[in-house]
């Protein structure tokens, strides 16, 4: 069998994206093969999904899963495959380099256009929710003021027939006493009934209160927040929706699991098992704290996974600095190389700054999804089944930077389902 395989020629194991043998390769509905990785990352970059080879486009993004037939042959051939003589000389083809760079100022300036494209589309955007938050919050402050003013009216009618009472009150007093006043008495009506003093009403509680609008205010612009929040939030669904785009394959790396840890043998799952199991020791093996890594791992460009948590009453969830210190106890912070977001046991979800930020959420998130952009320095996170956004870490990224997790404590079997690498994204 291996001496077959050695027979054959060796473009039949390679991946025609990073030209090495096969690493989980990849069959799509053309029937070309890739690395799910590269194929991953290449329509990451690529918003219509085609073939890299034969440039076939799929309406549809097709479901990607490992070959295992593929995958096994070409990791016999890895073990069995002859080595190369090395080349006597290296031909430099010098037109065909004119040619790819020629290209390339073709494609630059491609995407320069299609760039300016979705800046104007940007501003056109900002310039309407802006517009409408300034409409709105212009008529909301007409309504106050038009809602003091009648308070105000109604007050000032309120006052004058409380006046008008009052002066009823002292002309039927001044008349009981012989004392009535020559002008009262000028416009007294003979018909006019006479009010006994004991009838009258005490005015000891008729008050006109002197803050008449406390929280007016306040309350209209309660009414303004919440508004903006809606079309935050509508913005921060229309934001995921192009962020998805950047979607990468992430894999756990159990050599990076903590002993209680237990990765699936897929790698897309990890739970925690209350047990140390025997593994070996190694330098990129956390030993005191129940983390994992991702073997993936990202110096530039943007990337988005999701994390499915589901009921789960604890985790920690982010990137993580490729070097940071994986023995011993450490504190979850940016300045110890971890932008993490977490659900603590008592429910309440904190970004993990330095002091931790507490995060309000309305829906308890079933799947979450993250996003990192190395060059702008930023690592979001966001509700996936609402598409809310709910925190954003900046930062100046140096280093290489792994997805990390943890699936938090048991408590008592309460938390013991896995955290999942979700392979499907929900339409929000």
């Amino acid at each position: 069998m291996s001496s077959t395989i050695c027979a054959l020629p060796e473009k039949h194991f390679l991946c025609f994206l990073c030209k090495d043998i096969f690493t989980n390769p990849v069959t799509i509905p053309c029937g070309h093969s890739f690395c799910l990785s590269c194929l991953s990352q290449y329509w990451g970059r690529h918003q219509v999904k085609y073939c890299p080879d034969c440039r076939r486009v799929f309406p549809n993004k097709p479901d990607l899963s490992v070959n295992h037939i593929l995958a096994d042959v070409s990791d016999k051939y890895r073990k069995t495959r002859p080595q190369q003589e090395p080349e006597e000389e290296t031909i430099i083809d010098v037109e065909q380099m004119i040619q790819d760079r020629l290209q390339k100022i073709e494609r630059l300036k491609t995407s320069l256009d299609i760039q300016k494209s979705s800046y104007l589309r940007e501003v056109r955007e900002s310039q309407k929710v802006f517009s409408a938050l300034v409409t709105s919050m212009e008529k909301t402050h007409k309504a106050v003021v038009s809602a003091i003013e009648e308070k105000q009216r109604e007050e000032e009618r309120r006052v004058e027939t409380l006046v008008k009472e009052l002066k009823r009150e002292i002309k039927h007093l001044r008349i009981q006493t012989n004392e009535a006043d020559p002008q009262a008495s000028d416009q007294s009506d003979d018909t006019e009934q006479i009010t006994a003093p004991s009838e009258m009403k005490d005015w000891s509680k008729v008050t006109v209160e002197p803050d008449p609008c406390v929280g007016v205010t306040r309350r209209a612009l309660s009414d303004v927040l919440e508004k903006i929040k809606v079309q935050v939030n509508k913005l921060s669904k229309a934001e995921l929706k192009r962020i998805e785009k950047y979607t990468v394959d992430i894999n756990l790396s159990a050599k990076t699991a903590h002993p209680v840890l237990s990765v699936s043998d897929d790698r897309k799952q990890v739970r925690h098992t209350d047990k140390l199991r025997e593994v070996p020791d190694n330098p990129k093996r956390f030993d005191r704290v129940a983390n994992v890594l991702a073997k993936e791992f990202f110096s530039s460009g943007r990337f988005y996974w999701e994390v499915e948590v589901g009921e789960k009453i604890e985790w920690n969830l982010g990137v993580a600095r490729q070097t940071v210190n994986r023995k011993g106890k450490f504190t979850l912070c940016p300045s110890n190389g971890f932008w993490t977001l977490s659900l603590k046991a008592g429910g309440q979800y904190v970004a993990n700054t330095s002091p931790v930020t507490v995060v309000a959420l309305e829906h308890r998130p079933r799947k979450v999804g993250i996003y990192l952009d190395c060059t702008e320095g930023r690592v979001s996170f966001f509700c996936a089944d609402s598409g809310v956004h709910i925190h954003t870490f900046t930062d100046k990224f140096t280093d290489r930077l792994h997805p990390f997790f943890s699936p938090g404590r048991l408590h008592g079997g309460k938390n013991a389902a896995p955290l999942m690498m979700s392979s499907s994204f929900c339409s929000i």
